[in-house]
Order: C-alpha cells, then sequence, then structure tokens
C-alpha cells in the first residue's frame, strides 16, 4: 500500500468513527471587539413646557378640579386645567368687604374732621372777639374805675387771651390728629385693595392655559401615580406638561459598576417596549455625577444618563414610555476576536475545538473581553486559525 492510499484509508476510518460530522468553520480575526449594556429607560421630551399651580400668597396645596384628557391635542391659550378656588373666593369677599368699609370710613373722617375743624374755627373766632372785648374794657378805663374794677377787667384779658391761644393749639392739634388719622385709613386703603388685586389675579390664574400648541400629558405625584381630578397637589408641582414631540430623548439609569466602561457620545440602540420590532438609534449625552440607589426594595446603586434619539417618531413616541436600551461599547485597540458560540467552558476553563487529522481537538484559551457576539483571544490562538463551530 502506496503512501496516498495509507492516509486514504486513515481519514476513511477517522471518518466512521466520528460519524462523519460536518462541522462549521470559523477563524480568528483581528478586529475592534464591540460589547453591549443593556438597561432600561423612558421617553421624555427635551423641549417640554411644565404648568404648575400659580405662586399665591397663604396658598401651598391646590385641589385640581378639571383636566383636559391627556393625549389630547389642544392649542394655545386653550384651558388645561381648573384649580380649586373656593378658598381664595372667601378671602377676596373678606378683603373687599374690609376695602368697601375702609373707603366709607375715609368719606366719614373727612367729614367729622371739617366738621370738628369748623366748630374750632367758630370757638377761635369767639374767643378773638371776647379777649378784643376785654382788652377794650380794661384800655378805656380810666380814675374813676374802682381800681378793683380795672384788676378784674385786667384779668379778664388775660383769660380771654389764653383761650384764644388755647384754641389755637386745639385748631392746630386736630388738623395734625386729622391728617395723620386720614393717612392711616389711606394706608389700609392701599392695603385692602393690593389684596383685592391680587386675589383677583390669583384666581384669574387658577385657570391654566397652555402657554402653546402640543399635547397634554399629565404629572405624577411623589409615589409616581399620574395626577388625576379631584387630587390636591401642592405648590411646585407639576400638574401637567406640553412636551415638543419631535425633540425626544431618553432617560436611563445605569448600574455603578458599568460606570467606567459608559462614555459620553457612545451609540445606543432603542426599543420601545410597546413596539420591540422597531429600533431606533441615539448617542449619549449626558452623565450622571451623582450615584444613588435605584429604589427603595431594590438597593441596586445606579447613575443617571440622557441620550438624544436621531430619527424621533412623534406618532409613535410619547413621554413616559419605557424602553429597552443597548448601549454599544467598542475597545480602542483592535484584538484578536472569535465567534462567542464557538467557545466552551470547562471547570472555568475556556476552549475551542480545533479540526485535526482525526476529528477534532481541544485546545485550551485565554479570553480577554467578552462582547455579545465575539469574544477577545489573549492566549492560546493566532490570527487566521480554524476553530469549529458547535
Amino acid at each position: 500500500m502506496n503512501k496516498t492510499a495509507y492516509v486514504a484509508v486513515t481519514l476513511l476510518l477517522a471518518c466512521f468513527a466520528t460519524g462523519c460530522e460536518q462541522h462549521a468553520i470559523t477563524h480568528v480575526e483581528e478586529g475592534i471587539l464591540v460589547q453591549q449594556i443593556e438597561v432600561t429607560g423612558e421617553l421624555v421630551s427635551a423641549d417640554t413646557v411644565s404648568m404648575m399651580p400659580p405662586a399665591i400668597r397663604r396658598v401651598w396645596q391646590y385641589q385640581i378640579k378639571q383636566l383636559a384628557p391627556e393625549g389630547s391635542e389642544v392649542s394655545k391659550g386653550t384651558v388645561v386645567a381648573r384649580l380649586d378656588t373656593s378658598e381664595l373666593t372667601q378671602r377676596l369677599s373678606v378683603s373687599e368687604a374690609n376695602l368697601a368699609a375702609t373707603r366709607q370710613d375715609i368719606t366719614t373722617s373727612k367729614l367729622r374732621n371739617a366738621k370738628r375743624l369748623e366748630e374750632l374755627k367758630l370757638d377761635l373766632a369767639e374767643a378773638k372777639m371776647n379777649f378784643e372785648k376785654a382788652e377794650r374794657k380794661f384800655n378805656l378805663s380810666d380814675e374813676t374805675v374802682a381800681l378793683i374794677e380795672k384788676e378784674k377787667y385786667q384779668r379778664d384779658a388775660v383769660i380771654a387771651k389764653d383761650r384764644v391761644a388755647l384754641i389755637k393749639q386745639k385748631v392746630s392739634l386736630e388738623s395734625q390728629g386729622a391728617r395723620q388719622r386720614q393717612a392711616m385709613l389711606e394706608g389700609d386703603e392701599q392695603k385692602f385693595a393690593a389684596e383685592v388685586s391680587a386675589l383677583q389675579q390669583g384666581i384669574a390664574s387658577m385657570t391654566l392655559k397652555a402657554p402653546r400648541a402640543g399635547m397634554v400629558v399629565y404629572g405624577t405625584d411623589p409615589q409616581g401615580n399620574k395626577i388625576k381630578e379631584g387630587q390636591s397637589v401642592f405648590a411646585g408641582d407639576a400638574v401637567l406638561s406640553i412636551p415638543n414631540l419631535a425633540n425626544m430623548q431618553v432617560n436611563m439609569t445605569i448600574p455603578e459598576v458599568e460606570a467606567q466602561r459608559v462614555k459620553l457620545g457612545q451609540a445606543i440602540k432603542i426599543r420601545l417596549d410597546a413596539n420591540p420590532e422597531r429600533v431606533f438609534r441615539g448617542k449619549i449625552t449626558e452623565l450622571g455625577a451623582v450615584f444613588r440607589n435605584k429604589n427603595q426594595d431594590v438597593p441596586l446603586v445606579v447613575f443617571d444618563a440622557v441620550a438624544s434619539i436621531d430619527d424621533p417618531d412623534s406618532e409613535l413616541m410619547r413621554p413616559g414610555m419605557t424602553a429597552k436600551i443597548v448601549i454599544d461599547i467598542a475597545k480602542e485597540e483592535p484584538s484578536l476576536l472569535l465567534a462567542a458560540e464557538a467557545v466552551s467552558f470547562v471547570a472555568g476553563q475556556a476552549y475551542v475545538e480545533r479540526p485535526s487529522l482525526f476529528g477534532s481537538t481541544k485546545q485550551p484559551i485565554t479570553l480577554g473581553e467578552i462582547g455579545g457576539e465575539r469574544v477577545s483571544v489573549r492566549e492560546g490562538l493566532a490570527l487566521g486559525d480554524e476553530v469549529l463551530l458547535p
């Protein structure tokens, strides 16, 4: 038997021994390993106008009386929400009553002050006349008038003069007091008028109107539930918002362990839970600097990130939709790459099946980074080596 025949027989025997199985073959290649991180996210608009209760003095809690249907399209100026105004209306009634009473007091006070001053002026005129009469009597008295009578005329003149000075002082004090009382009443009038104006404006502002055209999206309470009619909200809470659906982005939470691998500008693939067949693409635009617990029930430490969406679908996408996000992470330097399905593990040791003359042999290898479909090989294989696929 010559050498060629011997090899043919040997191969035939090997074929029978292995069952002549046909295995696909892959090759070790050089390239950039792409890894993936899978996270969850939520769609939001990058341009959203939030509508909150107005800031009104002594009001911290607001009850929602009416809401436009969520998802409805509204034009600018359309009423989208009404808040309860009963408390403000009661306060307005009290302030209006105080304002009316104060204005009446001002009118009454002016009349009373004028009457009092007029009375004092008459008293002053009378006192001056009495003084002039007493002074004339004293000046006209001569030697024929008894001394005691003359002294009496002199005392009467002094008393009359003092009375003139006293009434003048009363006029001055009354005028000053009238001005002060008037100023106080006018101050009260300004205060109550300001209260009435502020309450009227506050009542008007409890009707929320759309600042622009768009779609109505309800806000959420601290428990994450959608706000509804009859519910109470606090100052600073978003009752609803009007997002720009043409400028959507996705907010996501990323585990702390992936912090070193996630960077700005990395490409992502987005699949909406409501439409998982369609894939959208985008890039990471913001990375949060603060780590936090995901929630009270899951003590997983995460950080927040934001990604843009290249071609958002305003007909399909709505704020609040959940999505599955895949972040593509590419190594900066090329390495030897192999199909991940070609690698098996025994007791933690990675190995591959290499084709051989009598079938296949196990080849231990050392792996580097592991991607979704391919892995990098550090040791055990060379560029171009053939490896069997299962």
